[in-house]
């Protein structure tokens, strides 16, 4: 069973590489987004670092898990933390752990929340040769994943930024992959035109 991890982040704080900062803009992104995974057939987890609660009906194949980061003192550790990777790392490990959908997963595929994939399903066929997943443009991260058990490899929080302050989270997610023998990278996909949320660039595949 796939799960597919929606990261999303309302009230933005201190991070750098931030264009898109009005909670309003990113709520209406992440709405929209939402709404058209619901209607398809993946199991989806919503996870929202911030403290905003979507107003979404949940079932067994959708899940929210909403906290604030600022707020839990096993987080204390990205207190003035600029790097927007570190803190998603946190969501993603948070929903692992709190999730039960994840829990009887078998392939766990992190999406950022804003965008949505038409058809998604039909490039996760048999992902039971593959001990990860990562999209055609390796120096990004939208899409990247991973069977249940080397989730603990990929998306650990040990050495986010390896002594740097603000590092790409991409580089450190490209480590990680570049060690697995069996890793799925998937054909560049035509997505509707999405504001990214770090530069002022309207996405139109991933």
């Amino acid at each position: 069973m796939v799960v597919i991890i929606l990261t999303t982040t309302v009230n933005v704080q201190n991070k750098c590489y931030l264009y898109q900062k009005d909670p309003l803009e990113r709520l209406n992104d992440y709405i929209k987004s939402i709404n058209q995974w619901i209607k398809g057939n993946l199991k989806i987890v919503v996870v929202e670092n911030s403290g905003h609660y979507f107003d979404f009906e949940q079932s067994d194949r959708f899940e929210i898990i909403s906290f604030n980061e600022s707020e839990l003192p096993e987080a204390k550790y990205l207190l003035g933390n600029n790097s927007k990777g570190a803190s998603e790392l946190f969501s993603i490990n948070y929903s692992i752990k709190h999730s039960k959908i994840i829990k009887d997963s078998d392939f766990i595929i992190k999406i950022t929340g804003r965008y949505f994939i038409p058809n998604f399903e039909k490039y996760l066929t048999d992902l039971s040769n593959f001990d990860a997943i990562c999209q055609n443009d390796r120096s990004s991260c939208e899409i990247i994943g991973c069977s249940y058990q080397e989730a603990s490899r990929l998306f650990n929080t040990s050495d986010i930024l390896d002594g740097k302050p603000c590092n790409h989270i991409e580089f450190l997610y490209k480590k990680r992959i570049n060690k697995m023998n069996r890793v799925l990278i998937l054909k560049k996909i035509n997505i509707s035109g999405t504001q990214m949320g770090g530069v002022n660039v309207i996405k139109y595949s991933l």
